[in-house]
């Protein structure tokens, strides 16, 4: 067990986790972990994130509107019918 001194840093209170017990944790600077309070101590734990853009290619169909889709292709109808005038295709 190693004791370590509360410290104040602008309205907060700093506590320093010692270099040895938090890679043994796995936890590295920067790290985000919840406070808890419990009885007369503090507990910290590592926030659980679920990872972003994780979503399989049915997950990522499934959300398409088909609505949408079938507005924004009549929008773009007569762009893409062709030639109106002198353009370069």
């Amino acid at each position: 067990m190693q004791t370590v001194k509360l410290r104040q840093q602008g309205g907060a209170m700093i506590v320093t986790i010692p270099r040895d017990l938090a890679a043994g944790l796995g936890w590295t600077v920067g790290a985000e972990l919840t406070v808890e309070k419990k009885g007369d101590g503090v507990s910290l734990t590592a926030t659980k994130h679920n990872p972003r853009g994780r979503l399989t290619v049915a997950q990522l169909l499934g959300q398409i509107d088909e609505k949408e889709i079938a507005e924004l292709n009549n929008a773009v109808d007569s762009w893409a019918n062709g030639k109106q005038g002198n353009e370069a295709w």
